[in-house]
């Protein structure tokens, strides 16, 4: 199956996936470091572990955000040219989202909880969404010659998703079968990537992705 009209065309967009793939690797190692730098220098436990864990994330998305200065537009978040209708499903699902995340803490009446839920359910989710279904997506549709460009840049970065997924050893790294974990990682990786793919897919906006993928990570066993 022909996916590209000519053979340049299909080497500057492997080029473009090799591009991605290195900056996605600096950013888990990013992440990492400055992770690891608060637990050997504070050394926090408790709701302090999943606050710095949340801070990691948002200082890597801050460095990014300096160094790529992308436009709204590029990260699939422009606002005003979205249907009143669709605006109003956004905001009541983000609500939806956030009321599940506080009933539950309420309920285990743990604050570490709560702090864990807001990392992985609004935090992290912002944090991926906006890198693939945002800028990578944004980038790869950009590129000529594709025959299928729709196609071909979800599937492409639904596979970076999973691949991704691989960064997070330092984060299971307790875990004996740390293999596993991981392949297991991979998979769930790609299942979510094929849905909110679907989602920026059918909305060409990001926000029904980062609720989904919230939503996932807040029901994730």
């Amino acid at each position: 199956m022909k996916l590209f009209n000519t053979i340049g065309d299909r080497n500057s967009f492997l080029k473009l996936v090799l591009k991605i793939i290195f900056v996605l690797v600096i950013i888990q190692v990013l992440r990492a470091v400055i992770f690891e730098f608060f637990l050997v220098t504070v050394q926090p436990n408790g709701p302090l572990l999943f606050i710095f864990r949340g801070l990691d994330f948002i200082i890597v998305g801050i460095i990014l955000l300096l160094y790529f200065k992308p436009s709204l537009n590029d990260l699939g978040l422009r606002w005003d040219n979205i249907r009143l209708r669709s605006r109003i499903i956004y905001i009541m699902f983000f609500s939806v989202l956030t009321i599940l995340i506080l009933s539950q803490s309420v309920f285990e009446e743990e604050f570490d909880i709560l702090i864990g839920l807001i990392v992985y359910s609004i935090i992290n989710p912002i944090f991926e969404e906006l890198i693939f279904r945002g800028y990578i997506w944004s980038k790869i549709s950009e590129s000529e010659g594709m025959i299928n460009p729709d196609g071909l840049t979800f599937l492409t970065v639904t596979l970076l998703f999973s691949v991704w997924q691989l960064g997070y050893a330092d984060v299971l790294i307790r875990y004996s079968n740390l293999g596993l974990i991981m392949v297991l990682k991979m998979m769930a990786g790609l299942v979510l990537g094929l849905f909110v793919g679907y989602l920026r897919l059918k909305t060409g906006k990001t926000y029904a992705s980062i609720i989904f993928h919230g939503l996932w990570n807040l029901f994730e066993p």
